[in-house]
């Protein structure tokens, strides 16, 4: 993805990479102008870098962040008891369904428990 912004060569490459990649974003998902998307880009990474700033941050992959609003379907979808009707409807094996019910159920779990020590 490449851009103009006008601190790329004084930023540091996470930053302008954030700025780049929130301004792309939002002219493709929020219909923002190419020049307001950059602004908004910009100022987001000033944002991340005041309060994140010196310090070491690991980006995880985010797979269970990121589960698919597909996977999220067919957790809302289960009963305990319909895990072929699953795989049938969602056209993926058994054993898939297996999977992302229990990827669901640990994400939730874990997400209930960070809310015990917050």
């Amino acid at each position: 993805m490449k851009s103009d912004f006008s601190f790329k060569s004084k930023g540091p490459e996470l930053l302008v990479d954030l700025a780049q990649h929130v301004a792309h974003t939002l002219t493709e998902l929020a219909d923002i102008g190419k020049d307001q998307a950059e602004q908004l880009g910009r100022e987001i990474a000033d944002r991340m870098a005041a309060h994140w700033g010196g310090q070491n941050i690991y980006f995880p992959m985010g797979v269970s962040y990121r589960l698919s609003q597909r996977d999220r379907q067919i957790f809302d979808e289960f009963r305990g008891d319909n895990h072929a009707e699953l795989a049938r409807k969602y056209g993926v094996s058994l054993q898939w369904i297996y999977k992302i019910i229990k990827a669901v159920r640990r994400d939730e779990l874990a997400a209930r428990q960070s809310d015990l020590f917050e």
